[in-house]
């Protein structure tokens, strides 16, 4: 059985720790009063990544209650509402017919776990979907892990479309597809890198 403690942000698998997806890419280290970008060396101010995550956070919350048809628009700010708007926007574009969303998987190939966003079918296509409210420099190995993870529930070797949505504060959405094929193999190279790690502690 899987399951995710929210507030150490861990995932267990049975009485087993296993790595996230987000952990094993590891993109941003805590360095003082900085989160810092191991990939590309650029610092952000602890109380600004830290808030952009709380905002991200409302704005995923936000869109499965909307999903799920269960949103209390009264509870959202005007803010949350001009983003939804622009989901909406997305919506009547792309016309997705929403498979599965927040679902939370585990792969016993490569023991790691990880929760998608949406799961959509458009134009007839599977598509696997991230959305971010800010940037997403490594969108692209999460959607491989993620595509790998519902190939393993689903147990189909069906084509995964990856994209992420991008919801910003202000501006409009944008909808940008992932096709990088090294995706996936450098997500297994820092899978490699983090159980590594692991077993030297």
């Amino acid at each position: 059985m899987l399951t995710f403690d929210q507030e150490t942000h861990a995932y267990h698998h049975g009485d087993v720790a296993c790595g996230s997806v987000t952990q094993i890419i590891g993109e941003f280290v805590k360095s003082g009063n900085f989160y810092v970008n191991v990939f590309t060396g650029t610092s952000i101010p602890a109380e600004v990544f830290e808030s952009a995550g709380q905002w991200g956070t409302s704005i995923h919350t936000m869109v499965n209650f909307y999903i799920d048809n269960d949103l209390d628009f009264a509870s959202i700010t005007e803010g949350m509402r001009e983003t939804l708007s622009q989901y909406q926007k997305w919506e009547q574009v792309f016309k997705p017919e929403v498979l599965s969303h927040e679902k939370m998987l585990y792969s016993t190939k490569y023991g790691y776990a990880g929760t998608y966003d949406i799961k959509a079918l458009i134009n007839g296509k599977l598509w696997i979907i991230d959305i971010k409210t800010g940037a997403f420099g490594m969108a692209g190995p999460q959607l491989g892990a993620y595509s790998q993870l519902d190939k393993e529930d689903d147990k189909s070797r069906a084509m995964r479309h990856r994209a992420v949505l991008r919801l910003p504060k202000d501006g409009d959405y944008r909808f940008i597809p992932m096709a990088e094929h090294a995706d996936w193999p450098f997500f297994l190279s820092r899978l490699t890198t983090y159980n590594y790690v692991r077993r030297q502690k």
